[in-house]
């Protein structure tokens, strides 16, 4: 399979109802929150079709009914993530701009959808896939600059795409890993907390927050550590009240802020965070989900970086004691 879990020989696309691979010869793919030997495999062409005719019958009520057949399984009702979630948001751009090829607002939609796809795997990215980010980033916020020239007051949805625009240029430029790289994020973050703040958006000022504390906290030093704790914690408990504990974006800024928490000394807390979130993530997302593979693989670090601490402790206090113990038979 090109990403997800391995399917069982008698697995069958739910949507053509045959096995094995399809006319281009690309194996069956499953990659949301289906679970079973069999269940919730599809062609990706399968996929394409059943979204266009979807979005094809919309009605015109809610932009949601008409983008979610591309973004969310309709069995499990989860995002698609990996390279399934990037493949059927290109085919969704593809769509619309045959179906709609004069409509800014339809192409934005899409290209947010793209966007997402690629933002929610943009550690994981070949550096050819993050520049398609960075300019599907750039494209998104050409296309609302000029939705507001027509109409300056725009929904508040085309406002959070574009703060969602800035979080992904503000995280490319940090994944460089330089002093100025994170620099530049800063800036891309503060004008993400600029259009939550003119919204209004109390989740997104709060994302904003935690990622200019993130991103300041690789060239500072001293307070801002406790600013970081601070802002990522409030993050994580406004997702808590606001998403629920099973939302998949409440298992992310719960994650973040247990890693932070492990920086700050506090590995006691981080571990009890992490155990708590990879539970409820084993149950709402399922065992292989990437969501679930991430909160494990943090679990597993922390754990190994406590473990290599108390052997140094150990290797010290053996070492003093022999120490002193050839002192006292001197």
């Amino acid at each position: 399979m090109v990403e997800g879990e391995a399917c069982d020989e008698e697995a069958v696309c739910y949507l053509c109802l045959d096995g094995g691979a399809d006319d281009a010869g690309q194996p069956l793919r499953r990659d949301c929150a289906c679970r079973g030997t069999d269940a919730g495999f599809v062609h990706l062409p399968c996929l394409t079709d059943y979204a266009a005719t979807k979005s094809k019958a919309w009605d015109g009520r809610g932009m949601n009914l008409f983008r979610n057949p591309w973004l969310l399984c309709p069995s499990c009702n989860q995002v698609y993530q990996n390279e399934l979630g990037i493949d059927i948001a290109t085919e969704f751009v593809s769509f619309v701009r045959r179906q709609y090829p004069n409509d800014t607002r339809m192409q934005v939609e899409s290209l947010y959808v793209k966007l997402y796809a690629l933002n929610s795997m943009l550690n994981r990215l070949q550096p050819v896939q993050k520049r398609e980010a960075g300019v599907t980033a750039n494209v998104l916020l050409s296309m609302i600059d000029r939705m507001k020239v027509d109409a300056p007051l725009l929904p508040r949805r085309y406002s959070q795409m574009e703060a969602f625009a800035y979080i992904t240029h503000g995280r490319i430029a940090f994944a460089e890993g330089t002093g100025e790289s994170a620099r530049r994020a800063v800036t891309h973050f503060e004008k993400e907390l600029e259009v939550s703040e003119t919204i209004g958006d109390d989740e997104g000022i709060a994302t904003a927050k935690s990622n200019i504390a993130l991103a300041k906290s690789n060239y500072e030093v001293g307070n801002n550590n406790d600013e970081l704790l601070k802002a990522s914690r409030e993050l994580y408990e406004m997702c808590v009240a606001e998403q629920g504990e099973g939302s998949k974006l409440t298992i992310h800024a719960g994650k973040n802020y247990a890693e932070i928490l492990q920086k700050a000394n506090r590995g006691g807390e981080a571990r009890e965070l992490l155990t708590k979130l990879l539970a409820i993530s084993k149950q709402v997302l399922g065992p292989h989900h990437s969501t679930t593979k991430s909160v494990d693989n943090a679990l597993i670090w922390i754990n190994f970086i406590t473990f290599i601490k108390y052997s140094v402790f150990v290797c010290i206090l053996i070492g003093v004691m022999a120490m002193l113990y050839q002192l006292a038979k001197s």
